[in-house]
C-alpha cells in the first residue's frame, strides 16, 4: 500500500474560540473507529483506504527557517503563531497513539522534532501507551479522552480497556506529567461521575457534548438511539448540538461535584465557554503558552462585555495575517486577514466568538 504524506501542521479555523490554534495530526486516519466520531462520520478519513502520514520534512524545514534563520513571513498566520511559541495541540482528526503507530512511528518522529526545537505539545489520546516516543514532562502534557468506564465496545470498538488506561494515567502522574481528563464526547447515562472519581487527582476535567453530523443519517440515528433523545432536542451549529438548557442540566451533577471538591474544570461547548474555573477548555497548567485573542481568553480577562477595541489590542501582533484559506468559500465572506474576519463577524449573534453568541447562566437556571 502506497503511503501518502500530508502537511501535518495547520492553523485551526476555530482560532477565534480556541486558545491553541496550532493543530497537528500525525495520521490522517484513526483505527480506534469510535462510532460517535464526527470526523469519520463526515468521511474526512477512512482507515487504511488512503492512509496518509505527516510530512516531517516540511515541518522541520519550517522550524529551521523560523528558529534558526529567523525568517518569518509576517502575513503567514502559522509562522507567527510558531514564532510566539504557542503550544501545539496534537489530535485534531486522529489519535497520535493509535495502534498503527507501532508500525510507522510517525508520532515518535514528531516528538523527536519537538524535542530538538523545544516545541511544547499537548497530546490528546484514548490510548494506554505512547509506544517508544521520547516524551518529556518539561515539554509535553496530556489530555486523556474518556467517555465511559464500562468498556462499551458497541461505541468504542478498538479503544483500550479502562483498566489499562487507568494504569497508563497513573504512570504518567508518577513521572510528573501534567494530565487532564476530557470527557468527550459526553454521553448521558454513559458518561457518569464515576469517571471523575476514578481520575479525581487529574490536573483538569473538561466536558464536551456529543455532536451529530446532520448529513449522515446512519450516524444521526445511532446517536439519537444511544442518547434516547428526540431530534427536536437539538439545535444546529454546523453540527447538531443538544439545546444548551438540556446540556447544562445534564452537566449540573458534574459541576456541583467539581465545585464541592475544588476540582478545576472546563466546558468546551462553544456556547458555554463562560462555565469554567480557568482560561481555556484545556486548562492553563496543561499549556505552556496560548493566544489571547480568542473568546475564552477575552472572557477571562475582560468578562462577557468585552468590546472590539479590546479584542483588536490583543490582535496587534497578528492582525494582518492571512486567514481566508482556513475557511471554505461560503464562509470566507471576502475576509482575507485575521482582523477583517473578526471585524466582519464580531457583532453577529451566530458567530461563536462574538460575546452575543454565549448563553448566559441566568437564562439557564
Amino acid at each position: 500500500m502506497e503511503i501518502q504524506k500530508f502537511d501535518a501542521l495547520n492553523v485551526s479555523s476555530k482560532f477565534a474560540i480556541c486558545w491553541l490554534p496550532i493543530r497537528v495530526d500525525t495520521y490522517k486516519t484513526c483505527s480506534f473507529w469510535c462510532r460517535y466520531c464526527f470526523a469519520n462520520c463526515r468521511k474526512i478519513m477512512e482507515f487504511k483506504k488512503n492512509l496518509q502520514v505527516w510530512d516531517m520534512d516540511k515541518v522541520e524545514k519550517r522550524l529551521d527557517r523560523i528558529f534558526n534563520k529567523w525568517q518569518i513571513d509576517e502575513t503567514n498566520f502559522l509562522d507567527n503563531l510558531i514564532a510566539q511559541w504557542i503550544t501545539w495541540h496534537c489530535w485534531w482528526m486522529s489519535d497520535p497513539f493509535q495502534p498503527i503507530e507501532r508500525q510507522y512511528w510517525i508520532t515518535k518522529q514528531l516528538v523527536d522534532i519537538s524535542n530538538k526545537y523545544w516545541v511544547h505539545i499537548l497530546f490528546s489520546t484514548k490510548s494506554d501507551t505512547v509506544y517508544d516516543a521520547n516524551i518529556r514532562p518539561d515539554l509535553h502534557t496530556f489530555q486523556l479522552s474518556i467517555t465511559n468506564i464500562n468498556n462499551l465496545k458497541n461505541i468504542e470498538p478498538n479503544v483500550p480497556d479502562i483498566e489499562n488506561r487507568l494504569k497508563f494515567y497513573k504512570e504518567l502522574k508518577s513521572e510528573w506529567y501534567k494530565v487532564g481528563i476530557r470527557i468527550q464526547p459526553f454521553i448521558p447515562n454513559i458518561s457518569t461521575l464515576e469517571i471523575v472519581k476514578m481520575f479525581e487527582d487529574a490536573d483538569n476535567f473538561t466536558l464536551e457534548w456529543i455532536k451529530i453530523v446532520p448529513q449522515n443519517e446512519e450516524h444521526k440515528e445511532f446517536i439519537l438511539r444511544e442518547l434516547n433523545l428526540n431530534k427536536e432536542d437539538f439545535t444546529q451549529m454546523w453540527l447538531l448540538n443538544l439545546k444548551p438548557q438540556i446540556r447544562v442540566n445534564m452537566y449540573q451533577p458534574f459541576i456541583k461535584y467539581f465545585e464541592e471538591h475544588n476540582i478545576p474544570y472546563s466546558i468546551a461547548d462553544n456556547d458555554l465557554h463562560q462555565y469554567w474555573t480557568n482560561k481555556c477548555c484545556c486548562w492553563d497548567r496543561l499549556v505552556n503558552k496560548s493566544t489571547d485573542f480568542n473568546n475564552t481568553a477575552m472572557l477571562k480577562k475582560y468578562g462577557g462585555g468585552y468590546n472590539k477595541e479590546q479584542l483588536f489590542k490583543e490582535l496587534e501582533w497578528c492582525d494582518i495575517c492571512k486567514c481566508y484559506q482556513l475557511f471554505t468559500s461560503n464562509r470566507q465572506e471576502w475576509c482575507k486577514t485575521v482582523k477583517e474576519f473578526y471585524d466582519k463577524r464580531f457583532e453577529r449573534k451566530s458567530s461563536p466568538f462574538s460575546p452575543k453568541f454565549l448563553y448566559t447562566k441566568s437564562a439557564l437556571f
